[in-house]
């Protein structure tokens, strides 16, 4: 059963009445927390997620603006999940952003996690900022006529694997799952080949000498390992089908390459290659290394007293900026947000794209 407090609606007696002072309420109505709670608040996507929960039947949820908003606060914060839960438990500012009442309140981080991914389901976050900058625009007069746009490189938190780790790595995560999975068919495997890939991932090729030659050698020798494997488990339906024989497959195929039999390491593969397995989206950038971009475009008009963010676009590190143009100005004119001017470096500026301008 979904339970929703309109935010707008007034009480008959407010509850921190009898936590704040005069000067304190108006700290709080001049700061963010009042800025939230009377603009922001509201603008929280609960009817999408009401949808998840029976109108009427069941346990009764958290209050669902109090829940979207504290997601959004997170992220604001940069909070870690822990820290996400005291506020929302503890903090007298949370309370009154989120039209709480001054109390502690109980919440798990099964039950944060469960909201997470029903924001990342419905693809709420982005739905949720369009909404909010298009609002705060408007009520703050903001000047969108000239704008800048440029990219900003994200890095994953993720290990950064040269080529032949990158490899050995993707075998060990899939072996691992075939001696979870079935155990007779890794003992198949030769004794060599098995005891190359037990030591953990930071004590993979440990014993490899560092010169050029050893270093080359053991590259070839694992790039022929996730050959083999790909090759024996290709066709079996118990292993094809799970990620890690899928980013095994797929590392392979980017790293190497198969000519008349023989397995040949790329002398370079370009950026659009995945960079670890535990973040497969990544790829790489020649000038800032390994992760994501996104493409933001600002206000710049010297007039406004704050500059606001309009549009932000994640992509992968590899992305070209020339190729931001057109989904960028797309996704500014989707929400009426297109500059007279909008100034870019020279990597946007390609003909098509001064012409879609």
């Amino acid at each position: 059963m979904h339970k929703i407090v309109n935010p707008q609606q007034t009480r008959l007696f407010d509850q921190f009445d009898s936590v704040l002072t005069e000067k304190t309420r108006k700290r709080l109505l001049d700061g963010w927390p009042g800025v939230f709670r009377h603009v922001i608040l509201e603008l929280m996507p609960v009817d999408a997620l009401s949808e998840h929960f029976d109108p009427a039947m069941g346990r009764p949820t958290k209050e669902l603006y109090s829940i979207a908003g504290l997601l959004l606060i997170q992220e604001f914060m940069d909070w870690t999940k822990d820290e996400a839960l005291d506020a929302y438990s503890f903090n007298m500012n949370v309370h009154y952003a989120l039209n709480l009442e001054p109390v502690t309140h109980d919440i798990s981080k099964r039950t944060l996690e469960r909201y997470i991914n029903l924001f990342e389901e419905d693809d709420l976050a982005k739905a949720t900022m369009d909404e909010i900058t298009t609002t705060l625009v408007e009520v703050l007069s903001i000047k969108i006529d000239k704008q800048r746009l440029d990219s900003t490189h994200i890095f994953s938190d993720m290990a950064s694997f040269g080529r032949t780790r990158l490899m050995g790595v993707a075998i060990k995560r899939f072996l691992t799952q075939v001696i979870r999975h079935n155990k007779e068919d890794y003992n198949l495997l030769e004794e060599s080949f098995r005891n190359r890939y037990a030591p953990g991932v930071n004590q993979l090729f440990a014993d490899t000498k560092k010169d050029g030659e050893s270093r080359r050698l053991l590259r070839q020798q694992v790039a022929e390992d996730m050959h083999y494997l790909v090759k024996l488990f290709g066709d079996n339906p118990e292993y094809n089908g799970k990620d890690t024989y899928k980013a095994m497959d797929r590392i392979f195929y980017e790293q190497c390459e198969v000519h008349e039999e023989a397995v040949i390491v790329k002398k370079k593969t370009g950026g659009n290659v995945m960079q670890n397995p535990s973040d497969p989206d990544a790829t790489y950038d020649g000038h800032k290394g390994p992760g994501y971009q996104a493409q933001i475009s600002e206000t710049c008009n010297p007039d406004n007293e704050q500059q606001f963010i309009t549009v932000a676009i994640a992509q992968t590190a590899a992305e070209s900026d020339a190729n931001a143009v057109e989904e960028v100005l797309e996704d500014l004119q989707a929400n009426d947000l297109v500059p007279d001017e909008m100034l870019v470096d020279t990597g946007y500026t390609s003909d098509d794209n001064v012409q879609f301008a």
